[in-house]
């Protein structure tokens, strides 16, 4: 049953009026445009340590949603569901039964390797984000690709996942990445991955193979750690890879791969937020987990967007691949 009807009856309130309200609960019918999203159980913890609410999580998505929404359009999403919160078992979900779903949660259908068809969620309004949100879906993970160009990634990302070692390190490693980008005519961008570690991204015209970027991105990668051997590695085992490097993990750019989109909740303690950075701040330093969901807002609202340039700087790697193959 969809939460939608799970709400039962009730008064309809609009969301604006209902996210005003300090104390949110039990279930809530909520008028978002047009369209009607039922929020359940909204006074259910979901961090314990904080004493934080299903209803924080659904206020923190609703007064970012403008901002949240273009780096899901079109995506398919790989849902990440807690629906008992961060300390319960969590469970992953790429299909979804179409046939329970309210009318506005737009889906996509995607192959999958096994030749089996999967039905994708894909958040292009608010309402949709509620309604993920609501079902436990604390961080919101897209693929790299686009409904209308699903086998062409319209950005890279290399995912910096530190073993023991400071955040200083992370930031200098995202550094050395951009360094090397920049040396092939590549613009980058960086968000904490809201954990321990760091996204970098670069943007590209979405007319790229999988095959061709995944290439891509395992070179450069190589070439990062050649440089930082005291920085990074790629070896892949936990078990067999020191606590004192950080992992440059370029295997996420993969065909239904992702990583936890920008302004997204992470299901960690503090409710932190992947948030992005300046590079200045990267140069500076930065503490990870300052960015969550109460602070970010607030952040939010003195710097804009600055992942903005990610949607729309359309880069080429023709040149690179043409020199490298």
């Amino acid at each position: 049953m969809s939460p939608v009807s799970a709400t039962g009856g009730g008064k309809h309130v609009s969301v604006e009026a209902a996210f005003r309200r300090k104390a949110l609960s039990g279930n809530i019918m909520v008028k978002v445009g047009s369209q009607t999203a039922g929020l359940t159980h909204v006074d259910r913890v979901y961090w314990p340590d904080e004493g934080y609410t299903k209803a924080d999580l659904l206020r923190y998505y609703w007064k970012v949603a403008a901002t949240i929404l273009p780096h899901l359009k079109d995506r398919p999403l790989i849902l990440t569901r807690n629906p008992n919160g961060i300390a319960a078992p969590s469970f992953f979900q790429h299909d979804v039964d179409v046939s329970e779903l309210p009318s506005f949660v737009q889906t996509v259908t995607s192959e999958a390797e096994n030749g089996r068809m999967i039905d994708y969620v894909v958040c292009n309004n608010a309402a949709t984000l509620l309604y993920l949100a609501n079902m436990g879906t604390i961080a919101q993970n897209p693929w790299h690709s686009r409904t209308g160009s699903l086998d062409n990634p319209d950005w890279i990302v290399f995912d910096l996942d530190p073993g023991d070692v400071g955040y200083r390190m992370v930031c200098d490693l995202a550094l050395a990445v951009r360094g090397v980008l920049e040396g092939l005519g590549l613009q980058a961008y960086a968000k904490t991955s809201g954990s321990r570690g760091m996204h970098v991204y670069v943007p590209l015209r979405a007319k790229y193979t999988y095959e061709q970027v995944a290439a891509f991105a395992e070179r450069l990668a190589a070439r990062v750690v050649a440089e930082n051997p005291l920085l990074a590695t790629l070896e892949r085992s936990k078990s067999k890879r020191s606590k004192k490097l950080i992992y440059l993990d370029h295997l996420q750019n993969a065909r239904g791969k992702s990583v936890a989109s920008a302004y997204s909740v992470r299901a960690r303690p503090g409710a932190t937020v992947s948030t992005p950075l300046k590079w200045a701040e990267v140069e500076r330093g930065v503490d990870p987990a300052k960015f969550t969901m109460l602070t970010l807002p607030a952040r939010l609202a003195r710097t804009g967007d600055l992942f903005a340039p990610v949607l729309q700087r359309k880069q080429s790697l023709d040149q690179v691949l043409a020199r490298h193959g």
